[in-house]
Formats: structure tokens, C-alpha cells, sequence
């Protein structure tokens, strides 16, 4: 196996056109890079976007360049730098050098990023600006459309989970899309939710509540065992044993009971 190839970034004072998605352009530049800042822990440089924007390359002594973008849209109030450690993207046109002050080699900043930001938030910044209504609305219709898909899909599951039986979950493949757990996890979490639905046929219709939520407790301190074991139940594994789970509940006729998981889970 080769070695990973080593990172080429720019260097300090080093400026470049960035083409906008309007077909216009920002400029970036690079404040410090490790010769700058010999006690940086990492391979990255620090970049600040300019508050200039232009129908075309400019000029690298134009001193309209300098003064770093602030970001005012939305929730934001701060300078457009951060640190970046990949490479500057192709697209980019180099313009030549800015040499930065003092002040500005030496800024704080905490902020880690992309070259895609440098892109995205000048753009977003002079909408913002100068089109504030606009942008504003747009927000506005894209929440509302997020907000139907949200609804849409609630109702297309509380209407699987009407349609949910035992029966159909003993032929059900679970996890079928898991690829990141290693294979004796998804293996033994398989099993887990078969056993528990063989479980809950075997006690039949007129089992007792306490009785078949014993059984779903089962499962759910199977999966805490197995996690100690294994450890690897991270967000998705934990959102999609909850969305299994939930079936099985509903399919048992337990469905009014909401988030059970999580009165048992450790994970």
C-alpha cells in the first residue's frame, strides 16, 4: 500500500479569485500557514474571505480586497476565517499575494471549514445585503416545504405502523441497509428482533400487556449486552433499532405506548 499523498497548500499572503455561483467573483486569501504559526498542531492554513465581490478576476492590488468579510446574515456575527487543511480547489484563480498584517497573521480563530464556504457565504452575505426581502422569503418557503415532507412522511409511517403485523415481521429482514457495524453485530442484532418477534407470535393475540411488554424489554437489554460487548451502537444503529422496535411494538398492539426504547436502552 502507498503512501498517502502529502497535501499541497497554499501559502501565506497567497490570493485567489473565487468564481461565485451568480457567475461573479470573491476573493480569498491566506492570513498564516505553518512557517507563521510553527506551533500549529495540524497541516492547515488560516483563509479569510474578502467582503469584495465583482463581475470579474480583479486585480490583486485593488485595496478593496483587504478588508475581511463580516457575516451578518441569518444568526451569524463574526469574520469569515478559518482554518482549512484541504487543497485549494482548482476552480480557484490565484491572483498573486496579499501580504497579510501583523494583526491579521496573528488572528485567534477557534474555526475549522472548506474552500466550499468561501464559495457559499460571500454570496449569501451580499443577498443578504442587498436582496434581504428576497432571501428572507426564500427561507421562509424552503422551511415550509421542509415542514410538509416532515408531515408527509409522519403520516406515511403512522400508517405503516397501523398496517404492522407479527406475521410480516417474522419475514421481515432487519437492518437490511447496515454496512458500517462489524458483520457479527448486524448478525446478532438480526437475531435479536427475530427472537423477539417469534417471541410475541408464540405468546399469541390474547397474551397479557405485562407479558408481551416483558418481551419487548428483552430485546431492548439484548441490544444493551450486545453493545457492551461490541460497542457499536452509534446514532444511525441507535435511530434504526428505535425504528424497528417500533413496529414490533405496534404490531403487538402496543402501540400507545411511545418511545418504549428509550425506558430501557443504555445506548
Amino acid at each position: 500500500m502507498g503512501r498517502k499523498k502529502k497535501v499541497i497548500l497554499p501559502s501565506a499572503g497567497d490570493a485567489f479569485a473565487v468564481p461565485l455561483e451568480d457567475g461573479r467573483y470573491s476573493v480569498c486569501r491566506v492570513l498564516a500557514d505553518r512557517i507563521t504559526r510553527p506551533r500549529l498542531s495540524i497541516d492547515a492554513v488560516l483563509v479569510a474571505s474578502s467582503a469584495w465581490i465583482g463581475s470579474e478576476v480583479p486585480s490583486v492590488d485593488n485595496p478593496e480586497l483587504r478588508p475581511i468579510l463580516k457575516l451578518t446574515h441569518h444568526a451569524w456575527d463574526e469574520e469569515k476565517i478559518a482554518w482549512i487543511s484541504d487543497p485549494v480547489p482548482d476552480t480557484f484563480i490565484p491572483i498573486g499575494t496579499i501580504t497579510p498584517t501583523e494583526e491579521e497573521a496573528s488572528l485567534n480563530c477557534p474555526s475549522y471549514s472548506d474552500w466550499f464556504s468561501k464559495i457559499q457565504q460571500p454570496l449569501m452575505q451580499w443577498q443578504w445585503d442587498h436582496d434581504r426581502e428576497a432571501v428572507i422569503a426564500e427561507d421562509a418557503a424552503r422551511e415550509q416545504a421542509q415542514a410538509d415532507q416532515a408531515a408527509q412522511k409522519k403520516r406515511e409511517r403512522q400508517e405503516q405502523l397501523k398496517q404492522a403485523k407479527l406475521k410480516d415481521l417474522a419475514k421481515h429482514k432487519f437492518f437490511a441497509d447496515w454496512t458500517y457495524p462489524p458483520k457479527k453485530a448486524i448478525t446478532a442484532s438480526r437475531k435479536i428482533m427475530v427472537d423477539t418477534v417469534q417471541a410475541l407470535i408464540e405468546l399469541g393475540k390474547s397474551a397479557s400487556e405485562p407479558d408481551r411488554l416483558n418481551v419487548l424489554q428483552s430485546c431492548v437489554e439484548a441490544f444493551n449486552a450486545l453493545d457492551e460487548k461490541l460497542e457499536f451502537i452509534e446514532t444511525v444503529e441507535r435511530e434504526d433499532i428505535c425504528h424497528e422496535f417500533e413496529a414490533i411494538v405496534h404490531a403487538c398492539g402496543l402501540g400507545a405506548h411511545e418511545n418504549l426504547a428509550d425506558e430501557w436502552r443504555d445506548w
